[in-house]
């Protein structure tokens, strides 16, 4: 018999420009140590795929086969763009400067050191903000993967 769905729920989601950075919550930032958290964040999506090259082999059967090469990560992050958030606005300083990050999903910031969530290292792609003037600043960002995730 198969199991329950997986809730797609994560607690909090950071941004920082060091893998080792203290992650500071919204309520704990303050002027000398700002939060590293994403406020207005609704969505976090992480898309992996496979490249691939075709191959055959001496003597085979003329139909192509294919190896897998590389894996990568696609990450797409939406929301509302909140202004002075530090964490919002180091991400958008990364992608100006085309820097690598790091994203930390936290799914459950009370477990076990390695049970708490993933880190990505990325590269901005897109930064976009924006929406029509009737509305609330929304945001929508694309990073790519810079490696493989890490457990925290």
């Amino acid at each position: 018999m198969a199991g329950e769905p997986e809730v797609l729920y994560a607690q909090r989601v950071h941004f920082t420009a060091t893998p080792t950075a203290t992650l500071v919550n919204l309520e704990d930032g303050t002027s000398e140590t700002p939060s590293t958290e994403l406020d207005g964040i609704n969505e976090c999506s992480v898309s992996t795929a496979i490249d691939s090259v075709d191959m055959n082999y001496f003597g085979g059967d003329g139909y192509k086969r294919n190896a897998a090469t590389l894996r990568g990560l696609t990450i797409s992050l939406n929301g509302h763009r909140i202004a002075g958030n530090a964490a919002q606005d180091l991400m958008e300083t990364h992608m100006l400067s085309g820097q690598v990050g790091y994203l930390h999903v936290i799914k459950d910031e009370d477990a076990t050191a390695g049970q708490r969530g993933v880190r990505y290292a990325v590269r901005i792609m897109s930064f976009d903000s924006g929406g029509p003037s009737s509305d609330v600043d929304k945001l929508t960002a694309s990073l790519n993967g810079q490696g493989a995730p890490v457990k925290v």
